[in-house]
């Protein structure tokens, strides 16, 4: 049987575990990758937020993870958080065209706000 104190100490250790996977696996984005920072957006309302820090955050109509650790390699971005995460194929990097920056995930154009 859980005693009060056994349920805060628990929930304590459930706190700081929680804490810890959230920041591990967190590298900070190259001078290359920078162009990845900031919020995109889909036209469906599917977003994209990548820190500088490493972080990110993820909103699919399936999936949402806040507080990640962001992966980025030459085709792929990865947003995680311990067994959620969501990867991408990076169709087209960031560019810059006619004053917006837009680049595709999955073949699906997000536009950075």
């Amino acid at each position: 049987m859980l005693t009060r104190r056994n349920l805060i100490n628990l929930t304590a250790a459930l706190i700081v575990a929680l804490t810890v996977v959230s920041c591990a696996g967190k590298t900070a984005l190259t001078t290359e990758q920078q162009a990845y920072a900031g919020k995109w957006v889909a036209s469906d309302g599917t977003f994209v937020q990548i820190y500088l820090d490493g972080g990110g955050d993820v909103k699919t109509s399936n999936t949402e993870v806040t507080g990640g650790a962001t992966t980025l390699t030459a085709d792929t971005l990865k947003i995680g958080l311990g067994p959620l995460n969501k990867e991408f194929k990076i169709t087209q990097p960031p560019k810059e065209e006619d004053g917006k920056t837009t680049m595709a995930l999955d073949s699906v154009t997000y536009t950075k706000q």
